[in-house]
């Protein structure tokens, strides 16, 4: 495998990743919570979006490989810690989209009082919350230890780091809002990241990609 076919692995992966979380949050149902309501009135919609969002946190798996690329010549220790937390964070959050499709299956085959019954039980398990839920913002942390260990070292810009600190926010600050809106916080992830993909394609990296 060669370093050019790595690199450009990582850098489509880098690009995909925010794009593909962009058409998540688009294409989402409306609404903070999953209501069983309206999840049975858009079964196609709650797939659809659910696996984007699978998918886009799947793209993180090379695009973590290619920020600590970058990052590697400058900084073993930051670099091997960024891609650490990022991978096992990556993995968690694998595992949380599939609620989608269990609410859906709920919403669909049960009342709605017990499909919110059943999934409120669930979202309380500890396994479920120290195993899954809270183990998945590690994909967060390691992106940011990476990007601001590149700004650190002078490999990146200081709005690189920000721009994804502010699009990882937006979600949460606007969650009431309607999908559209809580979709732009992936536009600024898509400036930094996409920034970064095009130094990962400028730039020879053999390690650790």
């Amino acid at each position: 495998m060669t370093d050019n076919y790595r690199r450009t692995v990582a850098a489509g992966a880098l690009v995909a990743w925010p794009v593909l979380l962009f058409a998540a949050f688009l294409t989402s149902p409306p609404g903070e919570e999953h209501d069983p309501a309206v999840f049975a009135a858009m079964p196609g919609q709650v797939q659809v979006s659910g696996l984007l969002f699978l998918y886009a946190t799947l793209a993180m798996i090379p695009a973590f490989f290619g920020l600590a690329a970058l990052l590697y010549p400058r900084s073993r220790g930051l670099a091997n810690t960024g891609l650490t937390l990022g991978l096992f964070g990556t993995a968690a959050a694998c595992t949380l989209f599939t609620t989608d499709f269990y609410d859906l299956a709920l919403a669909q085959t049960v009342p709605a009082e017990t499909a919110v019954r059943v999934t409120a039980v669930a979202n309380e398990l500890p396994g479920f919350l120290f195993g899954m839920l809270f183990p998945g913002f590690l994909t967060h942390v390691g992106t940011l230890v990476l990007l601001v260990g590149l700004a650190v070292k002078k490999a990146a810009p200081w709005w690189v780091p920000v721009a994804v600190v502010a699009g990882i926010a937006v979600p949460f600050v606007v969650a009431g809002s309607s999908p559209a809106v809580q979709s732009i916080g992936a536009l600024l992830e898509l400036a930094a990241l996409g920034w970064t993909a095009r130094e990962l394609l400028r730039t020879p990296t053999r390690e650790p990609a």
